[in-house]
């Protein structure tokens, strides 16, 4: 019954941050919108880490330099432009990425994160090395 009320709480605050993009981030110099953001869940046992694709096509993620919580994370990765694309985390023993996308999200990817620093990455073709990538620290 405990586990339930945890879980519902988790549910509302997640719902609760829902809604429109009121804030924005001076995370990015270049962007003035946030397209990355993560979320902690009740009692720190998890997190969700949006990431965008550039939704205009350039072969770019929104956000190059990510935080996260160590733990339990899941990913959530946005790909509203034409071209495929995918993120991949590595570092510390991890490497895994979510499906590959056009047009639309991809299912969550749930990875547990050690403190760090970790690269993420678009692993489609020649995308990495025009620049697709960042850094996520996980503290």
């Amino acid at each position: 019954m405990r586990r339930i009320a945890v879980m519902a709480a988790a549910a509302a605050l997640l719902f609760a941050g829902c809604g429109g993009d009121d804030e924005e981030s001076g995370a990015s110099a270049a962007q003035s919108t946030p397209s990355a953001t993560a979320t902690e869940a009740a009692g720190g046992e998890a997190s969700t880490l949006k990431i965008e694709a550039d939704p205009d096509g350039a072969k770019a993620f929104t956000e190059t330099k990510l935080t996260a919580k160590a733990g339990s994370v899941t990913i959530e990765f946005a790909n509203a432009s034409q071209l495929p694309h995918a993120v991949e985390i590595e570092g510390n023993g991890i490497e895994e990425e979510t499906e590959t996308v056009t047009g639309e999200d991809a299912p969550p990817l749930t990875v547990d994160l050690k403190p760090g620093e970790y690269e993420f990455y678009c692993p489609v073709g020649d995308h990495r090395a025009e620049g697709m990538e960042g850094t996520l620290t996980v503290s």
